[in-house]
């Protein structure tokens, strides 16, 4: 929809006073799509508080890393190329995002990778502490479903 918005507006179909460049420019359409999967995320975050503190911790590092693709995206249309790579804000910008999410998606896969080797017993799941614990998560999760 919003690609097929833009080629509108670039084809005069429909005219906006766009300051953002958001209905010009046809890579910020990826933009929208990742707008979504970061909805679905934070539901994803509501879904895992009650089941999983380690998922649900995963679930924050996603949703950090989700806003620095789409800023990548959404920066990839203002980069000014040029041998002076380093010398433009918007290039400095970008490179240091590309740099940030390899550095978060490591991170992400060393996590789940230590979540995975250290895992609960079911013994220790029915102990009255912990089963309490996962009431009043579940309590705060449906406490925030409204608010979401």
């Amino acid at each position: 929809m919003h690609l097929l918005l833009i080629g509108l507006v670039n084809l005069n179909v429909i005219s906006v006073n766009d300051q953002s460049k958001l209905l010009t420019n046809p890579i910020s359409a990826i933009y929208t799509p990742f707008s979504f999967i970061l909805i679905y995320e934070v539901y994803l975050l509501l879904y895992y508080l009650p089941r999983s503190t380690s998922i649900y911790i995963g679930k924050q590092y996603e949703i950090i890393s989700l806003i620095v693709i789409r800023r990548i995206f959404k920066d990839l249309s203002n980069l000014e190329f040029s041998t002076n790579w380093f010398s433009i804000k918007n290039d400095i910008l970008f490179s240091g995002d590309l740099v940030a999410i390899l550095i978060m998606f490591l991170l992400i896969f060393l996590f789940y990778k230590l979540v995975k080797d250290g895992s609960m017993s079911e013994i220790e799941i029915k102990k009255p502490e912990i089963l309490q614990f996962i009431d009043l998560k579940k309590a705060i999760a449906t406490l925030l479903v409204p608010f979401f």
